[in-house]
């Protein structure tokens, strides 16, 4: 049995499946380090992790009713991890 390894954005962490998702850069080349919505152009859209995190906490669903601060808090330390957000 093999497992296809996905590869997630180094931004958001959203699995990017499908080469629809992937960003490009200014001449058009796939960057698969990205998402479309974290990076397009040439530009991130995200220079601090805030406005992700409003996002993030804003759109993904909550089924368990876990409280928001405790739902960003898990999040942060997500995003910390990747490549990104390490050095910022």
């Amino acid at each position: 049995m093999s497992t296809q390894e996905v590869k997630i954005c180094q931004c958001c962490g959203m699995p990017l499946s499908e080469e629809e998702l992937i960003s490009r850069e200014p001449d058009g080349t796939l960057n698969d380090e990205y998402c479309k919505w974290c990076y397009a152009d040439g530009k991130f859209t995200y220079e601090e992790k805030g406005p992700l995190l409003d996002f993030i906490v804003g759109h993904m669903p909550n089924p368990d009713n876990i409280p928001d601060e405790e739902r960003r808090a898990y999040f942060d330390e997500c995003l910390s991890k990747l490549n990104y957000w390490k050095g910022k």
